[in-house]
């Protein structure tokens, strides 16, 4: 029997959050699922905050290989599982739940995703000045990524001490402090800003030639920080390499079989390329 198609031992891999109708991750997953020939199905569920417990709890009585957790419940789920794996922990929150000797373990493959893009698509050099915009979860993936990039690292948020929780975090994993006034080469953006056309502050959107945007958003469209970087010729990434890699890592956490990386990555063009419409 195929991915996707269901049956008696199809075992059901499902995706958390609220809302989840924008995500690219059931098509990629289901590609995946049916190219390594795996006996289970994808699906998207809308599960509000209240609702999550029983979610999670619902997980074992169906029988299912794991879940991704998305916004706005990867902190929560922490205290909802049996074991937090250290990088889940040190990251402050989880995107992937899977089982490990009947145990169902919260993970974190968003800065192993993070590091694949700085390494393998930016070919980030050591000691990089980079600002990191946002203190939240994704902020705190980014700021684990940079440590072990080796960068040099501040963070921009509205808040002082979340900004700083996050650059210490980045120092924990290798990183350098970047002085408050120092010019920078590269700026993550790991806010939800952009998502629906929003700009970042000013600093941000004026970029030149030898500078780098990463924006960890993504969509059909390239988002208006891309859109700025790009017409001021500056390099330009935004949020897909992150999701494919940490994807990934994920299908191989549930499975225990290597990720169809081609397959993969074409499901999710795809499906941004049928968002255009």
């Amino acid at each position: 029997m195929t991915a996707g198609s269901g049956g008696p031992t199809t075992r059901l891999v499902a995706l958390l959050g609220h809302p989840v109708g924008h995500s690219a991750s059931p098509a990629m997953h289901t590609a995946a699922l049916e190219a390594a020939d795996v006996d289970a199905v994808y699906l998207a569920f809308d599960v509000a905050p209240a609702a999550l417990p029983g979610a999670v709890t619902g997980l074992g009585a169906l029988g299912a290989l794991g879940a991704n957790v998305t916004v706005p419940h990867k902190t929560a789920v922490l205290d909802l599982v049996d074991r937090v794996t250290d990088e889940a922990r040190g990251v402050g929150a989880a995107n992937t739940l899977f089982w490990s000797h009947d145990a169902l373990v919260a993970d974190n493959t968003d800065a192993a995703g993070l590091s694949q893009v700085l390494t393998h698509d930016i070919g980030l050099p050591e000691g990089t000045p980079t600002v990191i915009v946002g203190a939240g979860g994704a902020a705190r993936a980014a700021a684990v990524a940079l440590g072990r990039a080796r960068a040099r690292v501040r963070v921009h948020a509205r808040r002082p001490k979340p900004a700083w929780a996050v650059r210490d975090l980045a120092v924990a994993h290798g990183a350098r402090h970047l002085d408050t006034d120092a010019p920078f080469t590269l700026v993550v953006n790991a806010t939800p800003l952009g998502l629906r056309g929003e700009s970042l502050p000013e600093e941000f959107m004026r970029l030149r030639p030898g500078q780098i945007a990463f924006d960890l958003v993504y969509g059909a469209e390239p988002t208006p920080f891309v859109v700025a970087a790009e017409q001021a010729g500056a390099a330009a990434f935004d949020g897909r390499g992150m999701l494919l890699g940490q994807a990934l890592q994920a299908f191989e956490r549930w499975t225990g079989q290597s990720a169809p990386r081609e397959a993969m990555r074409h499901a999710l063009d795809t499906t941004l390329q049928r968002a255009l419409g």
